[in-house]
């Protein structure tokens, strides 16, 4: 089971199976709430159209829930509070927001494109 972790090891959280996608324009990895769990510790919550949970001891943002109807069963949970970064190695099977990636961030090869639409893009 992935875990994760703050910077100060307060707030811990795991989560079970696969990313479902990762977000082109972030390293924001899209995992099932109901595969999803806070194991350790109580984070705090901030909302600006998107809810994002944070340490209040260390600021480390872990997940972040909202946005798009159809992400209501997911949570973004952030690439660098992974416990174990090799979990990392994997590309992704579908990135989203492909529109929004930077110039500078490569397409993952042969991972389906999808715009903010949720869209087939090429």
């Amino acid at each position: 089971m992935p875990t994760g972790t703050c910077l100060c090891g307060e707030i811990k959280i795991a989560y079970e199976g696969v990313p479902v996608w990762r977000m082109a324009n972030t390293q924001v990895f899209q995992v099932l709430k109901t595969s999803f769990s806070v194991t350790q510790g109580q984070p705090k919550t901030y909302t600006k159209e998107i809810m994002n949970y944070f340490c209040a001891t260390c600021g480390t943002t872990l997940y972040r829930t909202g946005g798009a109807e159809r992400n209501s069963d997911k949570i973004g949970v952030r690439a660098g509070v992974l416990d174990d970064q090799s979990l990392l190695d994997n590309p992704p099977a579908i990135e989203v927001y492909v529109e929004k990636r930077p110039p500078w961030v490569k397409q993952v090869e042969g991972a389906i494109q999808l715009n903010g639409k949720y869209e087939v893009v090429s």
